[in-house]
C-alpha cells in the first residue's frame, strides 16, 4: 500500500519555530529558517528534492574538486541520479578531473547535504554561492594597458579613469571567448483571433570575440580586455603586433602571465564548455517589437532570439578566484 504521509518520528523539528516539517525540505515550511537535517535524514532525501533553479534565482554551486579512490570503482549511475545528469555525461565530467560545477541548488543546507553524499562516493567538492560570483556586476572593460617596471596601468574603456596594479598583486588571468547567435524572425497573422500565425521571414547571424579577464588581490570583479575596442599599441611593441586582433590578445596574455610572478593562467574555457552546459546553460532570450499593422487587415510581429554564453564565461572566470 502506498504511503500517503510521513510518520511523526520522520518529521524534522524547526529550531526557529518548533514546528514539524516533512523530511523532504531544506528550509522550514512555516518560518523559512534552514532545517537541521541529520545524517540519516539526509541519506533518505530523493534527488528530486534538489530543485532545478531558474537562471535568475540565487543558489549555491557544488564544484568538482578531487576524485579520490579507484576510478574504476566509482558508482557513476548513483552519482548521475543524485546530480540529475545522464550517466555517460557524469562519467565524462568526472573523468576529465576539471573543476566545474556538478550541481546548482537552492540553499546552502542543500549544497552541504549534496556535498556529503558525493564525498561518500569518493567525490570531493567545493561550495561557491552565486552571491560570490556576482555576475550582475560586469567586469570593467579596458581600452588600454601600460607597463612599467613594478606595475601595470589599466585604462578604462570610454573614460580617462585608470587603475594601477603591482605585478606581484596580479593573481589571475582567464582567457576565453564569447559566442552570440541572433535569430530574427517575422510572423504574420490575419485580423481574426482564430487565424494561424505563420513564420514568413528569418535571418540568423553569429559572432564571436576573443577576450580575457584580469584579477588582482584587492578586486573580485575583474577587468576585461576584448579584441574589439582595445588599443594594443599601448602595450605591444611594433614587432609583436599582428594585423589580427585575436593574435594580439594571445600575445598580450602571454606577456602578462610572464611578467606577473604570482598570477595563474587559466586557458581551458573552450575545452570545458560542454561540461559547464549541464549546470550553467547559455542564456537565451527573445526580444519582441510588438504587433505591426500590415495591408489587407493583417498583422506582423518581429522578434529576435539572442543566444549567448557571456554569463557562462563570466561565472567560470569569477569561479577561478575561489580555486586558486
Amino acid at each position: 500500500m502506498e504511503k500517503k504521509a510521513f510518520d511523526a518520528a520522520e518529521m524534522i523539528v524547526c529550531a526557529g519555530c518548533a514546528r514539524g516539517n516533512p523530511p523532504n525540505r531544506f528550509d522550514c515550511l512555516y518560518c523559512g529558517a534552514p532545517l537541521e537535517i541529520s545524517e540519516a535524514q539526509s541519506e533518505s532525501l530523493h534527488p528530486l528534492f534538489f530543485r532545478h533553479l531558474e537562471t535568475w534565482e540565487k543558489g549555491f554551486n557544488v564544484i568538482l574538486s578531487i576524485v579520490s579512490g579507484d576510478f574504476s570503482e566509482i558508482d557513476f549511475e548513483t552519482i548521475a541520479a543524485l546530480l540529475k545528469l545522464e550517466t555517460e555525461i557524469t562519467r565524462l565530467i568526472i573523468a576529465a578531473k576539471t573543476k566545474v560545477p556538478l550541481a546548482r541548488v537552492e540553499t546552502e543546507n542543500a549544497a552541504e547535504i549534496l556535498q556529503k553524499r558525493l564525498r561518500a562516493k569518493g567525490i570531493e567538492t567545493k561550495i561557491v554561492a552565486d552571491e560570490k560570483l556576482n555576475i550582475e556586476r560586469a567586469p570593467r572593460r579596458l581600452r588600454g594597458i601600460e607597463f612599467s617596471e613594478d606595475k601595470l596601468v589599466l585604462i578604462f574603456f570610454n573614460t580617462d579613469e585608470i587603475v594601477e596594479i603591482a605585478w606581484e598583486d596580479m593573481i589571475l588571468i582567464v582567457s576565453g571567448a564569447i559566442f552570440e547567435r541572433r535569430i530574427a524572425g517575422v510572423e504574420a497573422r490575419g485580423k481574426r483571433s482564430g487565424d494561424k500565425t505563420k513564420l514568413i521571414e528569418t535571418n540568423e547571424t553569429s559572432s564571436d570575440k576573443i577576450l580575457f579577464d584580469i584579477y588582482s588581490r584587492a578586486d573580485e570583479i575583474g577587468y576585461r580586455v576584448e579584441q574589439n575596442g582595445f588599443d594594443f599599441s599601448t602595450c605591444l611593441a611594433k614587432a609583436d603586433k599582428s594585423l589580427l586582433a585575436a593574435e594580439n590578445i594571445r600575445c598580450l596574455v602571454k606577456i602578462l602571465s610572464q611578467r606577473a610572478p604570482n598570477s595563474k593562467l587559466v586557458e581551458d574555457y573552450a575545452r570545458v564548455r560542454p561540461q559547464l552546459a549541464g549546470v550553467w546553460a547559455v542564456d537565451e532570450r527573445i526580444d519582441s517589437k510588438g504587433l505591426k499593422r500590415e495591408q489587407f487587415a493583417k498583422f506582423s510581429r518581429e522578434s529576435v532570439t539572442i543566444i549567448s554564453n557571456a554569463a557562462q564565461f563570466t561565472k567560470y572566470s569569477r569561479l577561478q578566484q575561489f580555486l586558486i
